[in-house]
Formats: C-alpha cells, sequence, structure tokens
C-alpha cells in the first residue's frame, strides 16, 4: 500500500496536468454527475474532503463550504475556482484521515473521486462520520470494485498499473461507507455498477 506522503508527492506533482487528465470523463459524464450530486445537498456548513482542484465549485449552493485536500498544489488550483465562481470556500490542506475540526461540526459532507485514493479508506470515513452532525449526510460520487465477479477480477489484475498513477480501482466503497458507521439511505449505478453516487446518513 501506497503511504501518504508518496500520495502527497504524486498529487502535487500532477496538479497542474490533473484537469486535462480527466477532461474526456468530465465532458462524457463526471461534470452532469456533479451537477446531480450538489444539487441535493442540504444545510449551512458543508465539507468538501479532497475537494482537489475544485471541480464540484461551480456547482456549489449558497452554502459556507470548507474544502480539504492533502496536496498543496492541487489547493492552488481550486483558489482560481473559488474566485472565478465568487463562492465563500475556505481551503485548508488537511488530510482525510485526521481531520482537524471537532465533533458534529458540519451540516453536510460532499466527497467526489476521493476514497479510491485515501490510504487507509475507513479510517477516512470515519473521520467523515465524526465531524458529521447527527442526522447530517454525505454524498458521494465514486468508482469502485464492479459487482460482476469477473469485471471485478479484471480490475484486481488491472489495480496495481493503476495505484501508481493515483487511485485504486476495486476497492469496495459502498461496504466501507457501512463500516464506517454510516447508513446509506441511496445507492445509483451511474455507469455499471463500478461509478455510484451514494447518500449516507450519520443517525
Amino acid at each position: 500500500m501506497v503511504k501518504k506522503g508518496l500520495d502527497k508527492k504524486r498529487y502535487d506533482r500532477v496538479a497542474k496536468f490533473y484537469d486535462i487528465f480527466e477532461s474526456p470523463m468530465e465532458l462524457l459524464a463526471f461534470s452532469s454527475w456533479r451537477r446531480e450530486l450538489t444539487k441535493n445537498v442540504e444545510g449551512n456548513l458543508v465539507l468538501e474532503v479532497g475537494i482537489g482542484t475544485g471541480k464540484n465549485i461551480p456547482y456549489y449552493k449558497n452554502w459556507e463550504v470548507v474544502g480539504v485536500d492533502i496536496s498543496r498544489r492541487m489547493l492552488e488550483r481550486a483558489v482560481k475556482r473559488v474566485k472565478e465562481n465568487k463562492k465563500v470556500v475556505h481551503l485548508i490542506q488537511a488530510d482525510a484521515e485526521s481531520l482537524p475540526f471537532k465533533d458534529g461540526v458540519f451540516d453536510a459532507i460532499i466527497s467526489t473521486y476521493v476514497f479510491c485514493s485515501v490510504e487507509n479508506p475507513i479510517n477516512g470515513l470515519r473521520e467523515l462520520h465524526r465531524v458529521l452532525k447527527k442526522g447530517g449526510k454525505a454524498y458521494f460520487l465514486e468508482h469502485m470494485r464492479s459487482e460482476s465477479e469477473f469485471v471485478g477480477k479484471i480490475l484486481d489484475i488491472l489495480n496495481p498499473l493503476f495505484r501508481k498513477l493515483g487511485p485504486e480501482i476495486n476497492r469496495r466503497t459502498a461496504e466501507n461507507i457501512k463500516k464506517a458507521g454510516f447508513k446509506i439511505v441511496e445507492e445509483r449505478h451511474l455507469m455499471t455498477s463500478i461509478f455510484r453516487m451514494i447518500v449516507a446518513e450519520k443517525s
């Protein structure tokens, strides 16, 4: 398993080109999925974990947002999107597995394509659960291991290659969300069972 320091360095290194790398998928599907996810977010104080270059910022409603990311270089790119979209966003460099917030602070949490990369995903998800208010919801877009055993095995074989680039493609993220203490209240398959939109509640 790759250590956090290596993950941070990797994302610092690719930050300048990150949006270019993902632009085909953004045009094909990601941007519409981001819009769909964020339109249902409710609350005044919202945390976005793994804000990256700020791709969700254009879809924010009138929330006060705290955005965290492990990579300083990614946050530098996010600053530009905050200014372009004139949103209220407080950007903080922080690790998803050790969030610098008190318990039960946030009304809602957004996380898109993050827990494929966090070193210890259940630990990170438990941190989200900790800082979320009781009754609050966490909104996820994630890619994960296919429910098809045949496709899943292919992802297992390809995973070491993808991990060198950043994400793991065979994690069982829906199960991890439950293990972290959340109750999944909505789960939609967006592109087969690999890409999913999940809404989870802290009960």
